[in-house]
Protein backbone atom coordinates (compact mmCIF):
# COMPACT_ATOMS: atom_id res chain seq x y z
CA UNK A 1 0.00 0.00 0.00
CA UNK A 2 1.45 3.38 -0.99
CA UNK A 3 1.67 6.50 1.18
CA UNK A 4 -1.43 8.10 -0.37
CA UNK A 5 -3.52 5.04 0.47
CA UNK A 6 -2.25 4.94 4.04
CA UNK A 7 -3.07 8.63 4.52
CA UNK A 8 -6.51 8.15 2.99
CA UNK A 9 -7.25 5.12 5.16
CA UNK A 10 -6.22 7.04 8.29
CA UNK A 11 -8.60 9.87 7.29
CA UNK A 12 -11.35 7.29 6.86
CA UNK A 13 -10.65 6.00 10.39
CA UNK A 14 -10.59 9.54 11.78
CA UNK A 15 -14.02 10.23 10.27
CA UNK A 16 -15.34 7.06 11.89
CA UNK A 17 -14.04 8.24 15.28
CA UNK A 18 -15.14 11.86 14.84
CA UNK A 19 -18.72 11.33 13.71
CA UNK A 20 -19.82 7.95 15.00
CA UNK A 21 -17.64 6.44 17.74
CA UNK A 22 -17.58 6.90 21.53
CA UNK A 23 -21.34 7.13 21.21
CA UNK A 24 -24.46 5.10 21.92
CA UNK A 25 -26.93 5.54 19.07
CA UNK A 26 -30.52 4.87 20.16
CA UNK A 27 -32.50 3.79 17.14
CA UNK A 28 -35.81 2.64 15.79
CA UNK A 29 -35.29 0.02 13.09
CA UNK A 30 -38.15 -0.65 10.65
CA UNK A 31 -38.06 -3.36 8.00
CA UNK A 32 -40.12 -2.83 4.84
CA UNK A 33 -40.93 -5.08 1.91
CA UNK A 34 -40.02 -3.95 -1.60
CA UNK A 35 -43.59 -2.61 -1.80
CA UNK A 36 -43.03 -0.44 1.33
CA UNK A 37 -45.14 -2.66 3.60
CA UNK A 38 -43.90 -2.78 7.20
CA UNK A 39 -42.55 -6.22 8.13
CA UNK A 40 -41.43 -5.43 11.69
CA UNK A 41 -40.16 -2.59 13.87
CA UNK A 42 -37.88 -2.78 16.92
CA UNK A 43 -35.38 -0.76 18.95
CA UNK A 44 -31.61 -1.04 18.85
CA UNK A 45 -28.75 0.75 20.60
CA UNK A 46 -25.60 0.74 18.47
CA UNK A 47 -22.59 1.36 20.70
CA UNK A 48 -19.17 2.30 19.28
CA UNK A 49 -16.42 2.73 21.89
CA UNK A 50 -12.81 3.75 21.16
CA UNK A 51 -10.01 2.06 23.12
CA UNK A 52 -7.86 4.20 25.42
CA UNK A 53 -4.96 4.26 22.95
CA UNK A 54 -7.28 4.94 19.97
CA UNK A 55 -6.18 1.82 18.10
CA UNK A 56 -9.46 -0.11 18.29
CA UNK A 57 -13.20 0.52 18.15
CA UNK A 58 -15.52 -1.88 19.96
CA UNK A 59 -19.01 -2.31 18.48
CA UNK A 60 -22.09 -3.83 20.09
CA UNK A 61 -25.75 -3.80 19.03
CA UNK A 62 -28.36 -4.14 21.78
CA UNK A 63 -31.74 -5.14 20.33
CA UNK A 64 -35.16 -4.94 22.00
CA UNK A 65 -37.90 -6.58 19.93
CA UNK A 66 -41.64 -5.91 19.90
CA UNK A 67 -42.31 -9.06 21.96
CA UNK A 68 -39.94 -7.86 24.71
CA UNK A 69 -37.09 -10.18 23.77
CA UNK A 70 -33.59 -8.71 24.13
CA UNK A 71 -30.42 -9.65 22.29
CA UNK A 72 -26.85 -8.33 22.09
CA UNK A 73 -24.48 -8.88 19.16
CA UNK A 74 -20.78 -8.01 19.19
CA UNK A 75 -18.82 -6.95 16.09
CA UNK A 76 -15.11 -6.31 15.70
CA UNK A 77 -13.10 -4.98 17.35
CA UNK A 78 -12.07 -2.83 14.41
CA UNK A 79 -8.33 -2.33 14.22
CA UNK A 80 -6.94 1.07 13.22
CA UNK A 81 -7.10 2.01 10.41
CA UNK A 82 -8.95 -0.93 8.79
CA UNK A 83 -12.75 -0.85 8.41
CA UNK A 84 -15.12 -2.35 5.84
CA UNK A 85 -17.03 0.91 5.84
CA UNK A 86 -16.27 4.09 3.89
CA UNK A 87 -16.61 7.27 5.97
CA UNK A 88 -16.88 10.40 3.84
CA UNK A 89 -17.27 13.46 6.07
CA UNK A 90 -20.44 12.83 8.10
CA UNK A 91 -21.74 10.06 5.79
CA UNK A 92 -20.93 6.36 5.62
CA UNK A 93 -21.57 3.35 3.40
CA UNK A 94 -20.57 -0.29 3.32
CA UNK A 95 -21.76 -3.55 1.83
CA UNK A 96 -21.57 -5.87 -1.14
CA UNK A 97 -19.03 -4.94 -3.79
CA UNK A 98 -19.95 -7.50 -6.46
CA UNK A 99 -23.03 -9.42 -7.52
CA UNK A 100 -22.32 -13.10 -6.94
CA UNK A 101 -24.51 -15.90 -8.22
CA UNK A 102 -26.65 -17.55 -5.53
CA UNK A 103 -25.72 -14.90 -2.95
CA UNK A 104 -27.72 -12.10 -1.39
CA UNK A 105 -26.60 -8.56 -2.19
CA UNK A 106 -26.97 -5.57 0.11
CA UNK A 107 -25.50 -2.43 1.60
CA UNK A 108 -26.06 0.32 4.17
CA UNK A 109 -25.77 4.06 3.59
CA UNK A 110 -26.21 6.70 6.28
CA UNK A 111 -25.51 10.19 7.61
CA UNK A 112 -24.97 12.04 10.87
CA UNK A 113 -26.15 15.58 11.63
CA UNK A 114 -25.65 17.00 15.13
CA UNK A 115 -27.20 14.48 17.56
CA UNK A 116 -29.15 12.62 14.85
CA UNK A 117 -28.21 9.80 12.54
CA UNK A 118 -30.11 7.97 9.83
CA UNK A 119 -29.26 5.05 7.58
CA UNK A 120 -30.91 2.69 5.12
CA UNK A 121 -30.08 -0.93 4.34
CA UNK A 122 -31.17 -2.15 0.91
CA UNK A 123 -31.22 -5.92 0.31
CA UNK A 124 -31.63 -8.03 -2.83
CA UNK A 125 -32.37 -11.76 -2.87
CA UNK A 126 -30.28 -14.42 -4.60
CA UNK A 127 -32.17 -13.88 -7.85
CA UNK A 128 -31.26 -10.18 -7.83
CA UNK A 129 -34.75 -8.89 -6.95
CA UNK A 130 -35.24 -6.04 -4.50
CA UNK A 131 -36.34 -7.82 -1.33
CA UNK A 132 -36.20 -5.62 1.76
CA UNK A 133 -35.44 -2.09 2.96
CA UNK A 134 -34.39 -1.42 6.55
CA UNK A 135 -34.80 2.21 7.69
CA UNK A 136 -32.86 3.21 10.83
CA UNK A 137 -33.52 6.48 12.68
CA UNK A 138 -31.16 7.20 15.58
CA UNK A 139 -30.30 9.85 18.14
CA UNK A 140 -27.89 10.28 21.01
CA UNK A 141 -28.96 9.72 24.63
CA UNK A 142 -32.65 9.01 23.95
CA UNK A 143 -34.69 7.10 21.39
CA UNK A 144 -36.11 9.19 18.52
CA UNK A 145 -39.50 10.76 18.93
CA UNK A 146 -42.51 9.64 16.91
CA UNK A 147 -41.63 9.62 13.18
CA UNK A 148 -42.37 12.75 11.20
CA UNK A 149 -44.46 12.75 8.04
CA UNK A 150 -42.84 11.63 4.78
CA UNK A 151 -40.97 14.20 2.75
CA UNK A 152 -43.28 15.79 0.21
CA UNK A 153 -41.65 19.11 -0.68
CA UNK A 154 -40.50 19.56 -4.28
CA UNK A 155 -37.20 21.40 -4.14
CA UNK A 156 -36.45 24.15 -6.61
CA UNK A 157 -33.76 23.57 -9.18
CA UNK A 158 -31.71 26.56 -8.03
CA UNK A 159 -30.44 24.80 -4.92
CA UNK A 160 -26.68 24.88 -4.40
CA UNK A 161 -25.05 21.46 -4.43
CA UNK A 162 -21.58 20.00 -3.94
CA UNK A 163 -20.35 16.43 -4.37
CA UNK A 164 -17.36 14.38 -3.26
CA UNK A 165 -16.57 10.75 -4.03
CA UNK A 166 -14.56 8.16 -2.10
CA UNK A 167 -13.25 5.07 -3.90
CA UNK A 168 -12.93 1.56 -2.50
CA UNK A 169 -9.27 2.32 -1.69
CA UNK A 170 -10.31 5.37 0.39
CA UNK A 171 -9.17 8.11 -2.01
CA UNK A 172 -11.42 11.18 -1.85
CA UNK A 173 -12.01 13.52 -4.77
CA UNK A 174 -12.04 17.30 -4.59
CA UNK A 175 -15.54 18.77 -4.20
CA UNK A 176 -17.39 19.78 -7.35
CA UNK A 177 -20.59 21.73 -7.97
CA UNK A 178 -23.65 19.66 -8.88
CA UNK A 179 -27.21 20.45 -9.92
CA UNK A 180 -30.30 19.24 -8.12
CA UNK A 181 -32.03 16.23 -9.66
CA UNK A 182 -35.04 14.36 -8.32
CA UNK A 183 -34.55 10.74 -7.28
CA UNK A 184 -37.02 9.67 -9.94
CA UNK A 185 -34.68 11.00 -12.63
CA UNK A 186 -31.57 9.07 -11.57
CA UNK A 187 -32.28 5.77 -13.31
CA UNK A 188 -34.65 4.00 -15.68
CA UNK A 189 -36.86 1.26 -14.20
CA UNK A 190 -35.77 2.19 -10.67
CA UNK A 191 -38.05 2.05 -7.67
CA UNK A 192 -38.29 5.25 -5.63
CA UNK A 193 -39.72 5.05 -2.13
CA UNK A 194 -40.41 7.73 0.48
CA UNK A 195 -40.35 7.07 4.21
CA UNK A 196 -40.84 9.12 7.37
CA UNK A 197 -38.21 11.48 8.83
CA UNK A 198 -37.22 12.85 5.43
CA UNK A 199 -35.72 9.57 4.21
CA UNK A 200 -36.13 8.35 0.64
CA UNK A 201 -34.35 5.98 -1.74
CA UNK A 202 -34.10 4.98 -5.35
CA UNK A 203 -32.59 1.73 -6.60
CA UNK A 204 -33.11 -0.85 -9.35
CA UNK A 205 -35.92 -3.32 -8.85
CA UNK A 206 -33.69 -6.00 -10.40
CA UNK A 207 -29.89 -6.26 -10.54
CA UNK A 208 -27.57 -8.58 -12.44
CA UNK A 209 -23.82 -9.12 -12.64
CA UNK A 210 -21.80 -6.94 -15.01
CA UNK A 211 -24.52 -4.29 -14.90
CA UNK A 212 -24.04 -0.54 -14.41
CA UNK A 213 -26.33 0.85 -11.71
CA UNK A 214 -26.53 3.11 -8.69
CA UNK A 215 -28.49 3.22 -5.45
CA UNK A 216 -29.21 6.55 -3.75
CA UNK A 217 -30.38 7.42 -0.25
CA UNK A 218 -31.70 10.92 0.53
CA UNK A 219 -32.04 12.51 3.94
CA UNK A 220 -33.89 15.81 4.19
CA UNK A 221 -32.23 17.05 7.38
CA UNK A 222 -34.30 20.22 7.60
CA UNK A 223 -36.45 22.25 5.18
CA UNK A 224 -33.39 23.71 3.46
CA UNK A 225 -30.71 21.01 3.73
CA UNK A 226 -30.62 17.62 2.03
CA UNK A 227 -27.84 15.04 1.76
CA UNK A 228 -27.71 12.25 -0.80
CA UNK A 229 -25.46 9.19 -0.64
CA UNK A 230 -24.95 7.27 -3.90
CA UNK A 231 -23.30 3.88 -4.31
CA UNK A 232 -22.05 3.46 -7.88
CA UNK A 233 -21.46 0.13 -9.65
CA UNK A 234 -20.17 -0.72 -13.11
CA UNK A 235 -19.54 -4.03 -14.88
CA UNK A 236 -16.60 -4.76 -12.55
CA UNK A 237 -18.50 -4.06 -9.33
CA UNK A 238 -18.46 -1.25 -6.76
CA UNK A 239 -16.52 1.81 -7.96
CA UNK A 240 -17.22 4.50 -5.37
CA UNK A 241 -19.51 6.24 -2.93
CA UNK A 242 -20.60 9.84 -3.56
CA UNK A 243 -21.89 12.32 -0.98
CA UNK A 244 -23.98 15.19 -2.37
CA UNK A 245 -25.06 18.09 -0.17
CA UNK A 246 -27.78 20.50 -1.30
CA UNK A 247 -28.76 23.81 0.26
CA UNK A 248 -32.07 25.31 -0.88
CA UNK A 249 -33.53 28.78 -0.50
CA UNK A 250 -36.47 29.20 1.82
Amino acid sequence: MNTDNITAQLQNWDNFCRYHANSDWNGTWTRYSAQRKIIESFNCIRSFQISTDGSEIYHQNHYTYADGRKETKTFGPYQKPVTRCLFLDNSFSWGSTKIESDSNFGFETGFRYEDRRTSVVIMYDKAGSLEMILVIVESLNTFPEKPNSPFVKEFSRNGRGTAKTITSDWLVSSPIDVSWNRLENLGDDYQTLYFSDGISITSPQQIASRQDFLAAVDWQINPNLLQRGIRNYDSSGFIGFTLQTFIFDT
